[in-house]
């Protein structure tokens, strides 16, 4: 796979990948700061307690079978245990995401007992408010559409899946005029995406069609000095 890799000059890709993922500041954390790695659902110290002790039984099963935390329990369902706590284990198995042996195997116990002793986080463990970014307005709920359609095309010429390549949130927050802290707008994901959506965003990529076939067009000439 590497030497297909290099062979179709995609070698960059998975050097990027792969020194991102080799970071030791990745993996190297405290499993009570597991729940800062998180997309917080709320800012309710309640819920927020409970994701807390809950992210941190996960990184220690997960550590402990030598598993990624995904196969332990995805980050969605944490995150809904959290905002709705089962009351009993048994109410494991109507959580979506676990399966019905939750209601009565030695992992569900775990995870009731570390939930039993949730505490809501104080003032000072709070996270701070990031700048929020801006809001979709309609116009712009459009854009994200069209930049949803722009990476399907890509992820089909490239032969990449697209979830590898953008991630719908980037594509609103994109849309919606963010330009810092997008994945999409560097590295290999700019090359073979980000530079064609900024363009598309800013006016100087369309969408036509050719012969019944859906294809891009340059709107603006660009101008060599």
């Amino acid at each position: 796979m590497v030497a297909k890799l290099r062979k179709t000059g995609r070698g960059l890709w998975l050097d990027e990948e792969m020194e991102r993922l080799a970071d030791p500041s990745s993996f190297a954390f405290d499993p009570e700061d597991a729940w800062k790695r998180l997309k917080l659902p709320s800012r309710n110290p309640q819920v927020l307690g409970r994701l807390k002790v809950l992210a941190a039984w996960r990184e220690k099963e997960a550590r402990g079978k030598n598993l990624p935390r995904g196969r332990i329990v995805k980050d969605d369902t944490l995150a809904d245990i959290a905002g709705h706590p089962p009351k009993t284990q048994d109410d494991l198995a109507k959580v979506r995401g676990l399966s019905a042996g939750w209601r009565n195997n030695d992992i569900g116990a775990r995870l009731m007992a570390a939930l039993d002793g949730a505490e809501p986080l104080g003032p000072d463990e709070l996270p701070e408010r990031g700048p929020s970014r801006p809001g979709l307005t309609k116009d712009g709920a459009l854009v994200a559409d069209l930049l949803k359609l722009l990476l399907k095309i890509k992820a089909k010429e490239t032969g990449v899946a697209a979830k590898l390549i953008a991630r719908s949130d980037e594509l609103e927050a994109l849309a919606a005029g963010v330009r810092k802290d997008l994945a999409i707008l560097s590295g290999w994901r700019f090359d073979e995406f980000g530079r064609d959506a900024l363009d598309l965003v800013e006016g100087r990529l369309a969408f036509a069609t050719m012969n019944g076939k859906l294809k891009m067009t340059r709107t603006q000439e660009e101008h060599v000095a």
